[in-house]
Parts: C-alpha cells; structure tokens; sequence
C-alpha cells in the first residue's frame, strides 16, 4: 500500500502526483500545509533520509512501512515499482541522463524556482501572520540550515536585485534545457520518462514567476515541451489534488545545493 504525503500540486509535490497517476497506481493521499509547519507534528512519517533531505519541505512516500523521500528518488521508485508504467528512460545510459537532468535541475532550477515564488507569494503570507509566533516556530526548525531558509523569507532577504540575480542564473540551465530539446522531444531518451516530469514540475512555475525567461518567442522548445505535457491525463489528474485552486502560488524554501553535488 501507498501512501503520498504532499502539499498543492506545484514544483516538487507535483512529481510523484504525476508518477503515480501516470503508473495509475493505487496510493493514499495525506494533503499537508508546509506553511503551517505540519510536517513537523505528532505521526508525519520520519526516517533518517525524510529528515536529511534535499528539498526540506517536500513530499513523502510510504511504501509498505518504508518512508521515502525526495521527489526524484521517488520518481525512480514508482518507475522502478511500477514497470508496466514504462517511466523508465531506457537503458543503462538513458538512466544516466535522466539522474543527471535530475540532479541538474535540482541544483540549478530548484532553488531559483522556489525562491521567486516565494517572494511572491510566500513572503506576503508569512507577513501576514502573528510575527512572535511565527518566529518562535522558526527557531524550532531543525537543520540549521532548514530553518535560515524560513527566516530568510520573514526577513524579506529576496529583494529586488537578489532576485534578478535569480533571473540572470536561470539563463544557463534554460539554455541548455532548450537545446537538448531541439535535438529530441524529450530529456532522457526517445520517449517520455521520468526525467520530463521532473523538467515539467520544475520548470512550469517560471512561465508565470519570469515570463521574461521562458515565453513562446525565447524558449519555443521549452514552451512546447511544457505544452505537450501539461495535455497528458495524468497531469490534469495530478493537478486536481489541489484544495486551495491555487497551486501555482504554492511555493516553500527549495533544495539546498551545497548538500548535494
């Protein structure tokens, strides 16, 4: 039996919501609010690895007991636990590539992803909100390193020039994306994998967070690509885990690029 434990259908909850529609596996779903620190009560599923990882805040899977996370090592599971679903790129170098865009996109889009959406739309929230309270809830996070990341958004440390420094770092792994599109329709291989849905997750949020970055005239094959999958069913059935009607504006701290690579 599995179980998904995840937030609005955006960034790095969207992932396994896609896998697992994809596989049309049979799973539980536990919706949880990040924003409200629910990740941190009594019964969230914990394990060496769900407190270690990369992305902090993001989904978490239970497979027969077994607490997984990280939203592309999940990926890999469900491709691997679900064959028939042929999420799996292909052979021995396919399966290269696919880590390698997964890896790659973590380091290089993930926390600028998350950082735009969340001076957006985060920030403003947080502020919102009893400022004692939610900084005393802070200051209980754990690693270190989680916790500068919520502050950091309660301090407002995404400015206007941090932010376009944000925009400027995106051109590279874009660029790349773009061109490897422009030689086959898909990341990994020939076919459709899970290296496209993380790409897709990913990268769809900057369309709306810097359409100055990704639009039809600057990125066409980016644009396509996010077109093509955003038709497949199992993304409009992942999408509609929704409960707010607004995932595109749900957003928490990114990965953390100096513990992997």
């Amino acid at each position: 039996m599995l179980e998904l434990y995840h937030w609005e259908p955006n960034v790095y909850f969207l992932k396994p919501l896609i896998a697992l529609q994809e596989v049309k596996a049979e799973f539980t779903s536990h919706y949880f609010d990040p924003t409200s620190f629910e990740q941190f009560s009594p019964g969230f599923p914990q394990s060496v690895e769900s407190q270690l990882q990369l992305e902090r805040e993001g989904p978490v899977l239970v497979a027969g007991g077994t607490v997984l996370s990280s939203s592309f090592f999940i990926l890999e599971y469900i491709a691997d636990a679900f064959p028939a679903g042929a999420l799996n790129p292909g052979g021995a170098y396919e399966h290269y590539r696919a880590r390698a865009w997964g890896q790659f996109l973590t380091l290089q889009v993930g926390p600028a992803v998350c950082a735009l959406g969340c001076a957006r739309y985060l920030a403003p929230a947080l502020q919102a909100r009893d400022q004692a309270q939610l900084r005393a809830r802070i200051e209980r996070i754990e690693p270190q390193e989680r916790r500068a990341a919520w502050a950091a958004i309660v301090d407002g440390a995404h400015d206007e020039p941090t932010l376009a420094a944000v925009r400027e770092r995106l051109k590279l792994p874009l660029k790349r994306v773009e061109d490897t599109l422009s030689k086959s329709a898909w990341l990994a291989g020939s076919a459709y994998s899970i290296a496209d849905i993380d790409a897709f997750a990913m990268l769809s949020p900057l369309a709306q967070l810097t359409p100055e970055s990704v639009n039809e005239q600057l990125t066409p094959r980016i644009w396509d690509f996010l077109r093509r999958v955003r038709e497949r069913s199992a993304v409009k059935q992942a999408l509609g885990f929704t409960k707010t009607g607004k995932p595109e504006q749900a957003f928490v701290p990114g990965s953390e690029p100096s513990r992997w690579g």
